[in-house]
């Protein structure tokens, strides 16, 4: 079974495109006549963007991870934990991709590497508008993500979430999705980040707060969610 992502088109005709197909095993050039013969081998072939492709087998649902803490790295949850919940997907039989910005790119690569399948693919900086993410999130089962942006956009889409929340609450900054999971393990300094501070924590890095979510109540919410429980 593939997970690819295609991230670059190098020319087009009327009748065929060329491209890049990116897998966690590396690059290979293809090439698709119209109507796509590249879905007829590796299954559902979702455009994302222009360049961007996501193929996936059939019958495979796709889980969505994003690692990245944005401005506030303090309100990442353990690349340790991610590598972790994304190890138990896989096995379970789900794809994984890993979104983020450009920026994100290295810390994706070295998730994807640790997982090392063809089933996980770093999208990390392909998704480079609003529009994209949107576009991704529909064609995907659930996000598990940081306490950011992209778990406040999936209230656009269908797409159950699961929210890590630490620094800051839930209470006043949970999202306003039916489908979304806020999860948040509550200690005597959380939350520390305020309008009021700046957003300047004393934990000096150590979220506590964060470290302190087990990936093992992570991965029974994610079925709980996947399986429709």
């Amino acid at each position: 079974a593939m997970v690819k992502a295609i991230d670059e088109v190098e020319f087009k005709t009327d009748d065929i495109v060329w491209g890049t197909s990116i897998g966690c095993s590396g690059r290979q050039t293809y090439a698709t006549w119209k109507g796509d013969s590249f879905a007829g081998t590796h299954g559902r072939v979702y455009v994302i963007a222009r360049g961007l492709r996501v193929a996936l087998p059939p019958e495979k649902k796709l889980v969505l991870i994003y690692p990245g803490g944005g401005l506030l790295p303090i309100r990442a949850w353990p690349m340790e934990s991610y590598v972790t919940v994304a190890g138990k997907l896989l096995q379970a039989g789900y794809a994984v991709g890993i979104i983020g910005l450009k920026t994100d790119r290295q810390l994706a690569d070295v998730i994807a590497g640790q997982l090392d399948t063809t089933d996980c693919m770093n999208l990390a900086g392909f998704t480079k508008t609003m529009q994209d993410l949107l576009v991704l999130f529909n064609i995907a089962s659930l996000l598990i993500t940081n306490d950011g942006g992209p778990g406040h956009f999936t209230a656009l889409t269908p797409v159950p979430a699961i929210i890590l929340f630490g620094p800051e609450t839930p209470v006043l900054y949970g999202s306003l999705s039916p489908k979304a999971i806020n999860l948040h393990q509550q200690v005597n300094c959380s939350p520390c980040l305020t309008a009021f501070n700046h957003r300047n924590s004393p934990c000096d890095g150590d979220n506590v707060c964060l470290k302190s979510i087990d990936p093992e109540d992570v991965m029974t919410k994610a079925l709980d969610l996947l399986e429709g429980r």
